[in-house]
């Protein structure tokens, strides 16, 4: 059974830096089930009816912060529009999501600038996402949303209960976070008296460092090659005297490459922890891309911001 009602997502966004993406993000949001409403005001609109947002803001059940390359247009308040509405939102305890981009600096003031990075600050103790394109836009868009409008289109089972596996997901993520170390093989190129040895060394990562070098790149869609890239950098500066010792007076170590069995393995205790997920891929699935999920996010977010 689904509840008939949709839930509302109110979305914050400066037209004039956002307007193109907007449409983008609507069409997400319908696709998905939601009914997105947003005020779309610019300064020269006219008086800013802010008790009129305040009011939508309250009935919505989802808070959507879009943040292009600016600040956005400043209120009477001394703040932004969208960073007036954010505050009010997170006010009001409102499932928030922001959509940050990768903004292009140059072209603002200092001013500008230090506002930006306090709006982007205050968004960052929530769901969040990055963004640098309108393809980037929609992938993100897709997979943040879908873990938060789910929930609120209360899916039943067949059964008639609600679907316990979030819970056996926090199981499964609590179990896998608790193991000391997985092992994975990786080889390398080392050199020594001119010439070059292809040496093979097993390295145990601990959970939280092999999570945490890949999460932090996953806030936006990645493919598997760069996954599999930020580790075999990490190895490379972290476990170089373990490659170098396998050969006598070396004295360099190039081309760290992680063994595809090892990683297609680590890639899904992963996903089975519910804690990354495939958002797309290209060229009939031969190009995958990866992404956080929400509880993937969470737990990013502890390991940076520790209790």
């Amino acid at each position: 059974m689904i509840e008939n009602k949709r839930p509302l997502v109110y979305i914050s966004a400066d037209p004039k830096d956002t307007g193109e993406y907007l449409y983008t993000l609507n069409r997400v949001v319908l696709q998905l089930g939601g009914l997105p409403v947003q005020s779309y005001y610019r300064t020269d609109s006219g008086d800013y009816d802010w008790p009129l947002v305040r009011s939508v803001i309250d009935e919505c059940d989802i808070y959507i912060v879009l943040v292009g390359d600016s600040y956005g247009g400043i209120s009477d308040s001394g703040e932004s529009f969208i960073h007036r509405e954010a505050v009010y939102a997170r006010s009001k305890q409102k499932p928030i999501v922001a959509l940050l981009k990768n903004a292009e600096l140059k072209s603002l003031s200092d001013q500008a600038i230090q506002r930006l990075k306090s709006l982007h600050r205050l968004m960052m103790s929530g769901i969040f996402k990055y963004w640098n394109s309108k393809e980037d836009l929609l992938l993100i868009a897709r997979q943040v949303l879908r873990d938060h409008l789910k929930p609120h289109l209360k899916l039943l089972t067949s059964s008639g209960g609600h679907s316990a596996e979030p819970a056996m997901q926090d199981v499964i993520t609590d179990t896998l976070f608790d193991m000391e170390s997985y092992p994975m093989r990786f080889s390398g190129k080392v050199f020594a008296h001119g010439n070059c040895h292809e040496i093979g060394v097993e390295v145990s990562l601990s959970w939280e460092v092999t999570f945490f070098n890949i999460a932090t790149l996953m806030t936006s869609p990645v493919t598997e090659d760069r996954m599999r890239g930020v580790l075999e950098d990490f190895v490379a500066s972290e476990y170089q005297q373990s490659f170098l010792e396998k050969v006598i007076d070396s004295h360099a170590l190039a081309d760290v490459r992680c063994n595809e069995i090892a990683f297609q393995r680590l890639k899904a205790y992963l996903k089975g922890a519910g804690v990354i997920e495939n958002v797309a891929s290209q060229n009939g699935g031969l190009r995958n891309y990866w992404q956080l999920t929400a509880r993937g996010e969470h737990k990013l977010h502890t390991l940076l911001v520790p209790s």
